[in-house]
């Protein structure tokens, strides 16, 4: 019978790199292991039940949330096998599907690799906490311990017809937040003891995740966001002294949903960020969110934009099952111009250097984020020695000869009071 990797050879899973992809979207060499957890936040506003005399009921609120981390080699443990959904359960048109990954389910911690700096990632409105599996597996086979949330109410499958965007608004930072509250617990008690930094974290967020991230190191809501959700602005509201979860070392926004922000009120913002962004993205708007990233001038940013590519900039390449279903469907995963695959290997070099070097403190690998010049290819004119003009390129460190075209990346560095 045919082994796990001679099914699916390298390339063919989703977080794979492919030839010509850039030197970090490799996988690392540790082993995955993965599993999933049911995390109840306590008294959060209950937005599907309807307020009550002006104010949201409370729940206990459950969230489920996978976790992959640095496994021990041997294990004997089947590998994961994720289930997804194509359409949405309000739109009766929910499919699950499987999407089969290198990670081994449940395998027991390799506690050699601890303590592993820790990544949460936030996904979009609706998705899933598999919509970036691509880059949950590719990080963790890096020496990091990966958590992906599945926000309650915007999930595919319990997406309501009614309170979504409510519950998105007030849950999204608040989750984000509850997550990162339980590493120290996580850190003492049960599979992960003793495998988590729990005060060294990097926070990924794409679109509605990206908004919610934004709110969690301490970008304000603009005074016209919370009089337009008068109803329920003291949910909105943050404490007047919070400036930011501290224990957040670097931010990846993955266009981020920056609508309803202030940006005069970035000031709080002060750790590294990398924002990627399509300049088509008509979901969120390219220029709102570069407008947004040059006005968070408290923060050391990148800004990596995918020319003519449109909101999807990170999400898991289509299932196969995905590909005899409409546009409406399809669409979910795909964008005209850009192959999402290629999308998911630049993504995870770009990451892979950004974490590296904001938690894991690995300098060298600035080198790969520092460029001298925006755009993926510098054209130099010389004459050889007949007189005539030849063109040479200067590339960036990382990618093959010709792999960095429609890519622009820029940098802006902090501005201090």
């Amino acid at each position: 019978m045919p082994s796990w990797n001679e099914l699916h050879p390298m390339g063919t899973l989703f977080g794979d790199p492919l030839p010509g992809a850039p030197a970090l979207a490799s996988r690392g060499s540790v082993t995955v292991g993965v599993r999933t957890l049911t995390l109840v936040h306590p008294a959060q506003a209950d937005v599907l039940s309807g307020m009550q005399d002006g104010h949201y009921p409370r729940y206990d609120r459950p969230l489920k949330v996978d976790v992959w981390y640095p496994a021990k080699a041997d294990s004997a443990c089947p590998h994961a096998v994720y289930t997804d959904h194509l359409g949405r359960v309000d739109l009766g048109n929910l499919e699950a599907y499987a999407i089969p990954g290198r990670a081994y389910q449940d395998a027991e911690p390799d506690k050699s690799y601890g303590p592993c700096p820790v990544i949460v990632i936030s996904h979009g409105y609706p998705g899933s906490r598999y919509l970036l599996v691509n880059l949950a597996e590719n990080l963790s086979s890096k020496g990091y311990v990966v958590l992906s949330i599945g926000h309650t109410d915007n999930t595919y499958e319990d997406f309501p017809k009614v309170g979504s965007l409510e519950s998105a608004l007030i849950h999204r930072s608040l989750d984000q937040r509850f997550v990162i509250s339980c590493l120290p617990h996580l850190q003492e008690n049960g599979f992960l003891e003793g495998m988590l930094q729990p005060d060294n974290v990097g926070l990924i967020g794409f679109s509605m995740g990206g908004y919610g991230a934004l709110r969690t190191i301490g970008a304000r809501m603009s005074a016209q966001a919370l009089t337009s959700f008068a109803a329920f602005a003291d949910e909105l509201e943050e404490a007047p002294d919070f400036k930011g979860l501290k224990t957040v070392k670097a931010a990846v926004l993955f266009a981020p949903a920056t609508f309803w922000f202030d940006p005069a009120l970035s000031e709080n913002i002060d750790l590294p960020t990398l924002w990627l962004c399509g300049t088509a993205d008509r979901t969120v708007h390219y220029d709102a969110v570069r407008d947004f990233c040059l006005k968070a001038q408290h923060s050391e940013r990148i800004l990596v934009s995918y020319e003519s590519c449109g909101h999807n900039v990170a999400n898991n390449p289509a299932p196969a099952c995905a590909c005899n279903k409409s546009w409406e469907i399809f669409k979910r995963w795909s964008d005209p111009v850009w192959d999402t695959c290629r999308l998911n290997n630049a993504n995870a070099h770009f990451v892979t250097a950004f974490m590296d070097l904001h938690l894991k403190g690995e300098a060298e690998k600035a080198s790969y984020l520092d460029v001298p010049v925006s755009r993926g290819a510098e054209a130099v004119f010389s004459l050889d020695e007949k007189g005539t003009p030849t063109e040479k390129h200067t590339y960036w460190k990382g990618f093959v000869d010709g792999t960095a075209a429609g890519i622009c990346l820029e940098s802006f560095p902090a501005v201090k009071d």
